[in-house]
């Protein structure tokens, strides 16, 4: 069961917590290399929607043209992005063994491989199901030989006799200790949400030289548990075709730059890049506007985590953080736009990148 939601002005929907745990405890009962197999659909979903919805045109506005619109976008996750093989740690564990045999001996520390069963480590990631968590099952057998050969070591070299040492072995019940334990690991579960959805206001000026400046964001706020949540962006547009020697050139041809970022705390940070090109026809008659386009972008992504784990993974400063880059990818998309009402736009756009299927529309005031 979700307990908590993060639902950021319309639609930006992120998850924070599942089963009781927020987004941080989900990712404290991991180490880095799993934290980013679970958290890499989130990362490659919420590139994909940031870099979208920058524009509904392939023309750019007019000297002091404008909009200011809202935009709403969608990325559909791919079914085998839903579950990861949780990779067993190297990080070591320590077990305090004096009490199994009544003196001090030097603790045994062991791996993750040590502990669990290998055979069936398959776990959602952050989009997988929310009724299906992984389960890391206990290798009683193995741990219980583990100890025993420890504890038969130490006495070793204690000095202790043969014979006292198979009588301490014996009166220790190392396979009820095991058990005792309950090492059964459980993993965190996915939010089940097939699609990342995402919405942004923006707002687009016409400069000088057929130059078109947007800008994106939300205010600065504050959500309860988590810290400061922030998201801004923007770029330029530039008019390709003037520069075209044609008169009348039959086709609208731009290139574009953006850039966004967006924090959550101390939690989260990402950043996103777009370099593209569109190309396309608008046509307007009297109060009705059609236009048709097709567009091309190189994308890059980044997400950096930062969080605490539990102290006894023996993690120096019990803080992990690390950076997720997704390879840079091209998209390819097209795009319509309508004006029915003066000063109005509504436009769907479809796109496709190396990792999410992304559906973006918009609405909003137009001019020129």
């Amino acid at each position: 069961m979700i307990k908590k939601v993060l639902l950021i002005v319309l639609a930006l929907t992120l998850a924070l917590s599942a089963f009781g745990q927020t987004l941080e405890e989900n990712l404290g009962s991991m180490l880095s290399e799993n934290a980013e197999l679970y958290l890499q659909p989130l990362g490659d979903a919420f590139g994909a929607s940031m870099n979208s919805g920058w524009y509904h045109r392939s023309r750019v506005h007019k000297m002091l043209g404008f909009d200011i619109s809202v935009k709403m976008m969608v990325a559909a996750v791919p079914e085998e992005s839903e579950f990861f093989n949780f990779a067993l740690s190297e990080n070591a564990m320590e077990f305090d063994l004096d009490a199994m045999v009544g003196r001090d001996i030097n603790p045994l520390s062991l791996t993750f491989a040590d502990i669990y069963y290998e055979s069936d480590t398959r776990t959602p990631t952050f989009f997988g199901p929310a009724d299906s968590a992984g389960l890391l099952v206990t290798n009683q057998n193995h741990l219980a030989g583990l100890f025993e050969d420890h504890l038969r070591q130490e006495l070793a070299d204690a000095g202790v006799p043969a014979v006292a040492i198979d009588a301490a072995i014996a009166s220790a019940n190392i396979n009820g200790e095991v058990a005792a334990l309950d090492l059964d690991f459980p993993l965190p579960p996915g939010i089940g949400l097939p699609a990342l959805p995402l919405a942004m206001p923006q707002i687009s000026l016409g400069l000088p030289m057929g130059i078109e400046l947007t800008v994106r964001g939300f205010p600065e706020a504050e959500i309860e548990d988590i810290g400061t949540f922030s998201m801004y962006g923007g770029g330029l547009r530039l008019n390709i075709d003037q520069f075209i020697p044609i008169p009348l050139f039959p086709v609208d041809i731009t290139a574009s730059a953006f850039y966004s970022q967006m924090s959550i705390g101390d939690l989260i940070e990402s950043s996103t890049t777009s370099i593209g090109l569109q190309v396309g026809k608008s046509i307007s008659l009297l109060f009705f506007g059609v236009g048709l386009y097709a567009d091309a972008a190189f994308e890059s992504s980044a997400l950096s985590i930062g969080y605490d784990v539990d102290p006894s993974f023996g993690i120096e400063g019990d803080r992990i953080q690390f950076d997720m880059e997704t390879d840079p990818g091209l998209r390819l998309g097209a795009g319509l736009h309508l004006t029915f009402i003066p000063l109005t736009y509504v436009n769907v756009h479809v796109s496709s990148t190396p990792t999410n299927q992304v559906i973006t529309a918009g609405l909003g005031i137009t001019l020129r």
